[in-house]
């Protein structure tokens, strides 16, 4: 007990501390089953939708990175995306060159999008530790050219899916954020179904608020800066008309960048507010304002912090998976020795599941006929495994949301001077109270 008091005045001492609370909390069963569902229903999501648009690949380099060719004269882009962030420019000519041609493969708008962001992903995360700075900017760089590429070349596409996998992320993340909340704050351990019960009748003030600096941007936008334009084509007057209105185009512009570095700062802290505070849209978007206002540098220290602590609690937490599947198949390889396929050239194991990679946990697959119960075997391996990797991102995405919480606690004891210890806490009917405490007393028994 006097150890627990004196790490609590410690951390009191240098609030940064309390950050280091993060993985403990995030890696509660309840906060990370809620990430994995949020997970497989995107990805699910775009899985469907990828049977309605497809996008342009090169053939027989569609496995293929564009950093392996660069180097070379002849560069060969295993798709378009991979085209358009390397050399735009050449981006028509690449679909015109391949998009007729015969048996021409396919790739989905979302599995082509997310395979590539995933591999910068990972690569942002190697290059924190490794203090690659250079990689790190590349990386958040090129994801967000392929988020360009999205809107821009698959405008409609892009637009449903975002918005489906912002109303999950948002009914999700919000659950996780009243988790992490009560855990740090009060010691409380929520359960799954309390969380996003929580969250859903808190959805439309949080979503309004992480929709708020988009409609604002786009209405400067589309409003002003569009009806200045179109006024520049009329003859002789257009071009007085925007030079006299060239100021406001410069003003509207300064605007709308001020919204998007709010929108990406404060936007992490919207989450934070709407698990601690009975807040509404407003409320939440005035107190994240106030406090990146107040405090500027102290929240990047903060979000510095998480992100070198996150970055090496991903590559442990994949480490972990990565070893849990090598040792699995190691045991099994010393005792299947039968071959498979039609032509029996490989091992049955190889076949049925290929040797996994550090940041490609299902491996890469064979290219052989298969019998059809192994093909079946295999896919249901497969599946298995990429279940596996869920577990590894939905980690991940407890750890960014519950980090967040406890960023948007320290900034709102710095700022108001708010106890860590208050949190909102919302007066319930006796009995449904009753079957709250019965379920934080069933998951406070789970091992965190």
């Amino acid at each position: 007990m006097g150890e627990q008091l004196n790490l609590t005045q410690f951390c009191d001492n240098f609030p940064f501390l309390n950050i280091f609370k993060a993985f403990r909390i995030a890696v509660q069963p309840a906060r990370v089953l809620t990430a994995f569902l949020a997970i497989v229903i995107i990805f699910v999501a775009g899985w469907l939708m990828d049977f309605s648009k497809t996008v342009v690949v090169s053939g027989s380099t569609a496995q293929r990175d564009y950093r392996f060719s660069r180097l070379t004269s002849a560069v060969s882009y295993p798709t378009e995306l991979h085209c358009f962030v390397s050399d735009p420019d050449r981006l028509d000519r690449f679909i015109n060159s391949y998009k007729d041609r015969p048996n021409a493969e396919k790739a989905g708008v979302f599995n082509t999008l997310s395979n590539f962001c995933i591999a910068r992903f990972n690569l942002a995360v190697i290059s924190i530790p490794t203090l690659d700075f250079n990689s790190l900017i590349s990386a958040v760089a090129e994801s967000i050219l392929a988020l360009v590429w999205a809107i821009k070349y698959h405008t409609v596409y892009t637009s449903v899916f975002l918005f489906l996998s912002l109303v999950v992320i948002s009914i999700a993340g919000g659950a996780i954020c009243r988790g992490a909340a009560m855990r740090f704050s009060a010691g409380q351990t929520l359960g799954m179904s309390t969380g996003l019960k929580f969250s859903l009748k808190k959805f439309i003030s949080l979503f309004g608020a992480v929709l708020a600096p988009v409609i604002l941007i786009a209405s400067l936008g589309y409003l002003i800066i569009l009806l200045i334009g179109l006024l520049a084509n009329i003859p002789w007057a257009g071009e007085i008309i925007f030079a006299l209105s060239f100021a406001i185009v410069l003003f509207t512009g300064t605007i709308m960048a001020f919204v998007a570095i709010w929108a990406i700062t404060g936007g992490t802290l919207m989450f934070g507010a709407m698990g601690y505070e009975s807040s509404d849209t407003f409320d939440i978007i005035t107190r994240t304002f106030i406090y990146l206002r107040a405090k500027p540098w102290l929240f990047v220290f903060y979000s510095a912090s998480a992100v070198v602590y996150g970055a090496i609690c991903y590559l442990f937490v994949r480490l972990f998976a990565f070893l849990m599947l090598v040792l699995g198949r190691y045991f099994l390889a010393v005792i299947m020795w039968t071959k498979a396929g039609r032509a029996e050239t490989v091992s049955k194991l190889d076949a049925l599941w290929p040797q996994p990679e550090f940041f490609n946990l299902a491996g890469n697959a064979l290219e052989i006929t298969k019998r059809p119960t192994e093909s079946l075997a295999a896919f249901i391996v497969y599946l298995e495994i990429l279940a596996v990797a869920a577990v590894v991102f939905a980690v991940a995405m407890s750890f960014y949301f519950s980090a967040n919480s406890i960023i948007y606690c320290l900034l709102r004891k710095k700022v108001d001077g708010t106890a860590i210890e208050e949190v909102f806490v919302e007066t319930e009917p006796a009995e449904q109270q009753e079957a709250e405490v019965i379920e934080l007393s069933a998951d406070a028994e789970q091992p965190e």
